[in-house]
């Protein structure tokens, strides 16, 4: 990750994370967005050393609701910014916001410089986070939505079927079964930024942490800024490996069910839950 200094630490953090994603042309001009649930007393403490005099503005509305949210603090990228000036601008394309009013407003309490708000997707985040934090039983606090091309070149040349999808990765490389044993979950083409897009991807988030929005991108949950790089790199190559397999006349050869399974039992304290490996030897 590009390394520069900032006085908040998950501003550091999350920055480096959103300028090596444009470097990997994951996030072109203001393509895709990031939202971290950061930990209460730790952003208030350090809100409070070093920026003692900064007043939360005004509640802003949600359009959905999310009761299990309130109180939680997010840093999230604000709508029109280029991840590509992340660590040049911290305080413009970022800005952290508190969950009030039981769930039904954010306020900001810090960036978003230039006058900006949370990115349009910022509800269908929420909604992400909801799900995913009482799934992952508090575990994973990152969510992270990008432009991956191989990934987005496999939804026009797959069939739009979550098994297919995952079968397709998990079979062109061993690690990908490890890493993504929750597997890929298609959502269709939907508007981006409205609740039913929103909904459908809490539906499908209930399964995993892996959304496919079709012909779009990747909607990926994780723990860390790492984890969910991590997790969203290893889908990309897989993807690209499956398209290059295909141009070059298809498969003669795979990994099959049996060696999946293998792979399952001898990782089993690395997964995150039991894979469903669709289809027969």
């Amino acid at each position: 990750m590009t390394i520069f200094s900032h006085p908040i630490p998950f501003v550091q953090q999350v920055a480096s994370l959103a300028r090596l994603c444009w470097e990997m042309g994951w996030n072109e001009a203001n393509g895709g967005n990031i939202s971290w649930r950061l930990p209460t007393d730790e952003v208030e403490s350090v809100l409070a050393r070093r920026y003692p005099n900064v007043t939360p503005a005004e509640p802003v509305n949600l359009p959905q609701s999310q009761p299990t949210l309130d109180g939680e603090y997010f840093i999230v990228t604000g709508t029109g910014q280029y991840f590509r000036h992340a660590t040049e601008f911290p305080d413009q394309v970022f800005g952290i916001v508190r969950i009030v009013e039981g769930g039904s407003a954010y306020q900001t309490v810090w960036g978003f410089s230039n006058g900006g708000r949370p990115t349009s997707e910022f509800a269908t985040h929420l909604a992400g986070h909801a799900v995913r934090k009482r799934v992952s039983k508090g575990r994973e606090r990152i969510l992270l939505h990008c432009h991956a091309p191989e990934f987005i070149a496999l939804s026009y040349i797959l069939p739009l079927d979550s098994a297919e999808l995952t079968k397709a990765l998990w079979t062109k490389m061993p690690e990908c079964i490890v890493i993504f044993p929750d597997g890929v979950h298609i959502v269709p083409p939907m508007l981006p930024g409205t609740t039913d897009i929103a909904d459908a991807s809490v539906k499908e988030m209930e399964h995993g942490r892996v959304i496919s929005w079709t012909h779009h991108g990747i909607f990926a949950s994780e723990a860390t800024p790492d984890s969910v790089f991590g997790l969203v790199e290893t889908i990309e190559k897989a993807a690209g490996i499956h398209r290059k397999v295909q141009s070059a006349g298809g498969e003669r050869q795979t990994i099959s069910n049996g060696l999946l399974t293998e792979l399952s039992v001898y990782f089993e304290r690395l997964l995150v839950q039991k894979p469903v490996i669709p289809g027969d030897d």
